[in-house]
């Protein structure tokens, strides 16, 4: 096929009028019946044309990309019942309304009220999200300063505000403690402790893991000074507990336990 920028305008119009004939009714049900498709059978419901002009049907459509899975799987925005936060999960396949990983964290810092930790925008988009939040802290897109043991991420136009709300919400925490909560929270830390010292580490990272889904948004960032233990160490329980990713371990060592009886 010719290449656009060597054709004529009448060859330029015929190369458009031809796309816009391709069938793409059958693309469009299967979009409908399966909610997501990956780039192969998008490609064999249009008939196997080239790459460009998939992805122009796919922009007329107006499909979107995972941002999971390397952008392998397409939906339609008009069927994917995003959340509050512009997400939306099928099947452990994401998508975002606002597009690309790197996209949606910077929507996401832009439009928190507190900033968010990495944690919690981990939690949210349910990747990892290292390498991108590093990226974008420096290509200037995100600032970002430690708190406690890790980093929090700011918006560049309102992060002042953005941090201002957040120690503000930290002193009310606090404030709320010596109102009385607190020596019930210093014996509900003291009882939490102890669990956890009878337990392997497994079971302390997917109790602790539990905790945090209980705890909800901002979760890990909560138990793990209650516990002493590092904020990734929650995250995995999660993580694990979220894929379903528990597998029944033998528990006690080898050899512990009772000794077997002895046949006289």
């Amino acid at each position: 096929m010719k290449q656009l920028g060597a054709m004529s305008i009448s060859d330029a119009q015929r190369y458009h009028n031809a796309i816009r004939k391709i069938p793409y009714s059958r693309l469009v049900k299967w979009l409908e019946k399966e909610r997501i498709l990956t780039w192969d059978r998008i490609a064999q419901a249009l008939g196997n044309p080239s790459r460009i002009t998939i992805f122009r049907k796919l922009a007329q459509l107006g499909a979107r990309a995972s941002y999971s899975h390397r952008g392998r799987y397409q939906t339609l925005d008009r069927i994917a019942p995003y959340d509050e936060n512009g997400l939306w999960n099928f099947q452990g396949v994401r998508f975002s309304r606002h597009g690309t990983l790197v996209q949606t964290l910077v929507s996401l810092v832009e439009q928190s009220r507190q900033g968010y930790l990495a944690s919690e925008l981990q939690a949210l988009v349910q990747v990892q999200v290292h390498n991108a939040l590093a990226h974008l802290y420096a290509t200037k897109r995100l600032e970002r300063e430690q708190l406690a043991r890790e980093y929090m991420y700011l918006s560049p136009t309102s992060g002042q505000e953005q941090r201002q709300r957040r120690s503000q919400a930290i002193q009310q925490a606090q404030g709320r403690e010596s109102l009385g909560l607190g020596e019930e929270k210093s014996e509900w830390e003291k009882s939490l402790r102890f669990l956890l010292s009878v337990l392997n580490e497994k079971q302390r990272r997917l109790y602790l893991g539990l905790e945090s889904i209980r705890l909800g948004h901002g979760g890990d960032a909560k138990i793990a000074p209650m516990a002493g233990v590092d904020v990734k160490t929650v995250a995995q329980g999660r993580h694990e507990l979220l894929a379903r990713h528990v597998t029944a371990d033998r528990i006690r060592e080898a050899g512990a336990g009772r000794p077997p009886l002895k046949k006289n």
